[in-house]
């Protein structure tokens, strides 16, 4: 399971009576049939009626398995599955050991434009090559 929708799943069981707490939506209702049910689409903000509330061409359950956001038509799931970790508050300080580099452009195993600074937290092995 994702860990967005683990996230989502451990949300919903807190809102849907456990503890007390009373559900304000319906979990056996998908209104827009985009695979989240009506209480995922609201914790996540989407509109419930638009089974693509950004109009990025990506139905929200698509982007919140892919771990887009599904608020921001800018930002799409990558072919290859990459995650969007950018937390969005780093800053680029140098190139030496210990600092922050540009948020680099690569070009993955499918042919895809990703950017370096949404693998942020993880590690990763980046082969780089050149040709003159």
């Amino acid at each position: 399971m994702p860990k967005y929708l683990l996230l989502l799943s451990t949300v919903l069981l807190l809102s849907s009576g456990c503890g007390g707490a009373e559900a304000l939506c319906s979990e056996d209702s998908d209104s827009d049939g985009d695979g989240l049910n009506d209480c995922e689409e609201e914790i996540l903000g989407t509109d419930m009626t638009l089974a693509d509330s950004d109009g990025d061409g990506f139905s929200d359950a698509e982007e919140a398995d892919c771990v887009s956001d599904p608020l921001d038509g800018d930002e799409v799931c990558y072919l290859c599955g990459w995650e969007h970790n950018d937390p969005g508050t780093l800053e680029a300080t140098g190139a030496d050991e210990g600092d922050v580099v540009e948020n680099l452009t690569l070009v993955d195993q499918c042919g895809e434009d990703v950017r370096l600074w949404d693998f942020y937290g993880e590690y990763h092995i980046l082969y780089v090559t050149a040709a003159w």
